[in-house]
């Protein structure tokens, strides 16, 4: 079930020009993809993949994700729809209530245990929603 909700996200991101964005720190690699962000919708979505060969997940995302918006206020997760954490391979879908109203650019921050700084993936709200350097 979540590879077909991830597949459906994924090919709604290339219609919308939406691009993945990866880190990999310590031998963990994570790639998120921004869903739907669009300005009539009551829900953001983020298809996230966490992925290490030899070495256990044990990430809460509810509790170590939150969006960032350009005041630099911080908004937590509604929902993680997604594998349970352990494991080295995770995957599923965070949601967020969308901002209103809607900032010119988002960041999502993922802390890691065992990490000195957060993951940070952001992405410009215009008119074609883009990765932010």
């Amino acid at each position: 079930m979540i590879a077909i909700v991830l597949a459906l996200m994924l090919s709604m991101a290339a219609s919308a020009q939406v691009i993945t964005q990866r880190t990999r720190v310590q031998g963990v690699s994570v790639a998120v993809t921004a869903g739907n962000l669009g300005p009539d919708t009551s829900i953001w979505d983020f298809a996230v993949v966490l992925d290490s060969p030899h070495r256990n997940l044990p990430d809460d995302l509810l509790r170590s994700a939150v969006l960032v918006d350009p005041r630099g206020r911080k908004y937590k997760p509604l929902v993680w729809e997604g594998a349970p954490a352990s494991g080295d391979h995770r995957a599923g879908v965070l949601k967020f209530i969308a901002l209103k109203p809607r900032p010119q650019w988002i960041e999502l921050r993922i802390d890691r245990p065992g990490e000195k700084k957060p993951r940070s993936f952001s992405w410009l709200l215009g008119g074609n929603m883009m990765a932010r350097n």
